[in-house]
């Protein structure tokens, strides 16, 4: 009986360093095969964002004055979605 509870006791014991060194092997950190790009110090403001225009060209064009609403506008709030089953009567 005794050297049964050895068996047991050793084979956890192995089962236990086993899992370690197979864990210890498998967690490496994370290593990038491409570097991340260099961060310029002199565009690295929201000055950059001064010069956007935008361009209302396609307000003009003749498809866009084509487009129509579809639907009812403005939507009017009805009752809508399942009834609660779990409500009290």
């Amino acid at each position: 009986m005794r050297q049964n509870n050895l068996f047991i006791i050793l084979i956890i014991l192995l089962g236990l360093v086993g899992g370690y060194f197979y864990y210890a092997q498998a967690i490496v950190p994370a290593i990038s095969s491409v570097p991340p790009a260099p961060i310029n110090q002199n565009n690295d403001s929201l000055k950059q964002f001064k010069t956007i225009t935008i361009g209302f060209g396609i307000l003009s064009d003749k498809v866009f004055s084509t487009l129509s609403a579809f639907g009812e506008s403005p939507v009017q709030p009805g009752l809508t979605g399942k009834k609660d089953l779990f409500a009290p009567f």
